[in-house]
């Protein structure tokens, strides 16, 4: 009996053994499992991280390539608004440089004269002259005419046409030489005794380009008014070749003279029995700048101011002349 009971405590105590081997081998499989679980979790957590690495780096790339890309494109446009301002400032500078040149070719031409040579005569001279004396109307010619004459007079201001015609011509070389012009005068005082003849030849021995005669006109008929200008005809014996140049001075003067002064218009007079025309070796003009015998004219002939307009007007002539 009590053999039997005690095989029987061992087969219980065996039992319960193999009851916890059989616990323990399943917490066992359990745990192996989990660590299986876990290391399979860990694996697809660094190869997810490893993803997101990857991910932010390309990223990260993409970043930096845009913004090379977009300095790139920052540095060009730099450089093309560089360029552009270059450009512009190189532009602006040349206008500048090329104003600049102007000015001075202007002042220095100013200074150092245009190369042109007007000569000016300012007609008749002062009383208690010899007028006496005659000369050949042209070179060569028989034909004489008085070397000196005395003028008109205004009818209104009793002027002397002497007086009047060096108060312009005066005027007049001080305006060509503001101008550039370098001016011969024939006359500076209405105290002198010189002829027409004379008057060319100062002209051709300075090597004058034009000759300008100072005149005022004089009428019976005292409606008679205006500004006109005498050329020599095309078939003038003396000077007839060198009619166009002075018709187109002639036109030149008298046209700017009446645009400024507001003096009628009279147009241009062909002449070839004038002694001061026919022996000059120039284009050459004279200038009837009004009429002395008319109020009108002689009134504003007579005027200061008006005369500097007068001056202006006939050098508006002469750079018109010289497409100046």
């Amino acid at each position: 009996m009590r053999r039997k009971n005690r095989n029987a405590y061992i087969k219980a105590v065996l039992i319960g053994m193999l009851a916890a081997l059989l616990v323990v081998a399943g917490l066992l499989a359990v745990m192996l499992a989990l660590k299986a679980k876990i290391q399979k979790n860990e694996k697809e957590g660094a190869q997810t991280e490893s993803e997101i690495v990857t991910e932010s780096q390309t990223e990260s790339e993409s970043v930096m390539e845009s913004q090379i890309v977009t300095e790139k494109r920052m540095e060009t446009e730099s450089e093309t608004e560089t360029e552009t301002g270059t450009e512009n400032k190189t532009e602006a500078q040349t206008e500048w440089e090329t104003a600049a040149e102007s000015k001075e070719e202007a002042e220095t031409e100013t200074l150092a004269g245009n190369g042109r040579i007007v000569a000016i005569d300012a007609g008749h001279q002062g009383p208690g002259q010899d007028m006496s004396g005659y000369e050949p109307i042209g070179p060569g010619s028989s034909e004489m005419k008085l070397r000196i004459v005395s003028g008109t007079e205004g009818r209104t201001t009793g002027l002397a046409e002497y007086d009047l015609d060096l108060r312009v011509s005066l005027l007049l070389e001080q305006e060509l030489i503001n101008r550039g012009y370098q001016v011969i005068m024939t006359r500076t005082t209405n105290d002198i005794n010189i002829g027409n003849v004379e008057r060319a030849q100062i002209a051709n021995d300075a090597g004058a380009d034009i000759m300008v005669r100072i005149h005022a006109n004089g009428s019976d008929d005292t409606s008679v008014s205006g500004a006109l200008t005498m050329a020599p005809s095309a078939a003038n014996p003396y000077v007839g070749h060198l009619y166009s140049e002075c018709y187109n001075l002639a036109s030149c003067i008298v046209n700017a003279y009446c645009e400024a002064t507001g003096l009628a218009n009279d147009g241009i007079l062909e002449v070839d029995n004038m002694t001061g025309i026919n022996w000059c070796q120039m284009p050459v003009t004279i200038v009837e700048m009004g009429f002395m015998t008319n109020p009108g004219d002689d009134t504003y002939m007579a005027d200061s101011q008006n005369q500097a307009v007068m001056a202006a007007g006939i050098a508006d002539g002469i750079d018109q002349y010289f497409g100046r």
